[in-house]
């Protein structure tokens, strides 16, 4: 069709739009309104079809009770990996909890022996690490008598009603290293270590070789095994192995960072021993 002929259609339907429009009565008009459904229906019938058609070949189809898409490569990959993730940390907590319940247990005796002390500020003074508690009746204020806390060794008495805490710096202990394997301890057979306060909140150990030090591992702990303390504190936990590495300036040592399981400057309670009641003889 030329574009002289097109114009010319174009122009007699608008005509006969206009002359409908003025021709064709009101009432006409208006009964067909609503029913464009039904005038279109020659058009949309087959276009429905034609979709319908293309819907049930290509479109997205209902998976059977049960049944899950199946996903891609990196989906799964990004789910694992979160689920190793809560694994390990799920089976930390669980050792964390049986190491507190061992704990727990190991200190049904010492509660015969230690009265729990309310702790009243840790020292001001630089590079001092020490705590001052509350005054209590019936506790054992001598110098050099052990404290304890729930997760182990605190310190030693000190003048001023003062407790020194073993990450002091100089404070030395002899220790003894081991291992929970399944909620039971396993002593390592490795040389006794000299373990000595360095201050924020650390000891560290250096009198043993690279060699001697070989078999342990962060993670292990350090534990009393010293005859300056009583036999009721031996085997109390002192603290856990943080890092290993060879001394710079002596590298056939082993410089071993040990911290205790909590930050014993932020403890707010202490187990001190009771004061022996005294017998008289007959």
């Amino acid at each position: 069709m030329s574009k002289f002929r097109f114009n010319q259609l174009f122009i007699t339907l608008m005509a006969l739009g206009l002359l409908g429009s003025l021709v064709i009565s009101p009432d006409v008009t208006n009964r067909a309104k609503g029913k464009e459904e039904v005038l279109l229906y020659p058009v949309v019938k087959p276009v429905r079809a034609i979709a319908g058609m293309f819907h049930r070949k290509y479109g997205r189809k209902e998976l059977p009770p049960g049944e899950t898409t199946v996903r891609k490569d990196p989906e799964l990959a990004a789910e694992n990996s979160e689920l190793r993730q809560q694994i390990v940390f799920l089976n930390q907590q669980l050792e964390d909890l049986r190491l507190v319940e061992s704990e727990r247990k190991h200190l049904g005796k010492l509660l015969d022996y230690f009265k729990p002390v309310t702790v009243q500020a840790g020292d001001s003074t630089p590079d001092r690490e020490s705590l001052s508690f509350l005054p209590t009746s019936g506790i054992e204020t001598s110098l050099g008598t052990a404290v304890m806390g729930a997760e182990g060794l605190v310190g030693r008495m000190v003048e001023g009603r003062r407790i020194r805490l073993i990450t002091d710096k100089g404070f030395t202990i002899t220790g003894q290293f081991g291992r929970w394997d399944n909620a039971q301890w396993k002593p390592l057979a490795t040389p006794k270590p000299s373990v000595r306060g360095i201050g924020n909140g650390q000891m560290r150990i250096d009198n043993l070789s690279v060699k001697e030090a070989e078999g342990l591992k962060p993670g292990d702990w350090v534990v009393v095994s010293d005859t300056d303390y009583p036999a009721i504190i031996q085997e109390r936990q002192i603290g856990q192995i943080d890092t290993i590495r060879p001394i710079p300036n002596k590298p056939l040592f082993a410089e071993i960072i040990v911290k205790p399981r909590v930050d014993l400057r932020k403890i707010d309670e202490v187990l001190i021993p009771r004061i022996k009641p005294q017998t008289t003889s007959p």
